[in-house]
């Protein structure tokens, strides 16, 4: 699937396999809403000590929203919600990704966000060993493992996972 010439490596299994599905106009029309932001890393060559910038090998896609809590006065929380992460595969395990979620977070932390948020497929271990142990994600309390009645639970395949903004004064 090709978006605006950004690389998108899915892994359709792991769409395929989940309740959501592989639906690539779906995909392509939540990569095109009006709230979507980007952050898109490109290739940069120097010859002659002239900088070419190249092909996108990376991007981050979100949006500012507000998402729900379990309080008891149905209040809304400031978020940054990742919708997408995608790198191409030669620019995977080099630090992009970090750098790319790290860089979308601070953007979060600026515009007043109180929390980072995003999607994880259960099946994909590697992604969320990435976000929980090298970037410090949790499981949400909105998430399915912590507000759904453990009978229902193997009928959610995806957790919900974010990482708070702890704000101090002169921040």
């Amino acid at each position: 699937m090709d978006f605006i010439g950004l690389p998108t490596n899915y892994d359709c299994d792991d769409y395929e396999n989940s309740s959501i599905g592989w639906n690539p106009s779906e995909k392509l029309k939540e990569l095109s809403e009006a709230g979507a932001r980007y952050l898109i890393a490109r290739q940069v060559h120097t010859i002659n000590n002239n900088v070419i910038i190249g092909n996108p090998i990376g991007f981050v896609m979100f949006q500012f929203t507000f998402e729900e809590t379990m309080a008891d006065d149905d209040s809304k929380i400031e978020t940054i919600y990742c919708y997408e992460i995608q790198l191409t595969e030669e620019a995977r395990n080099k630090g992009l990704g970090t750098f790319l979620m790290n860089t979308m977070e601070r953007i979060g932390r600026y515009f007043g966000m109180k929390k980072s948020m995003l999607t994880a497929f259960k099946e994909n271990t590697a992604a969320l060993n990435f976000y929980c142990n090298h970037l410090g994600y949790e499981i949400d309390e909105i998430s399915p493992s912590r507000c759904v009645d453990p009978e229902y639970i193997d009928d959610y395949d995806y957790e919900i996972l974010s990482k708070r903004y702890e704000y101090r004064l002169g921040s």
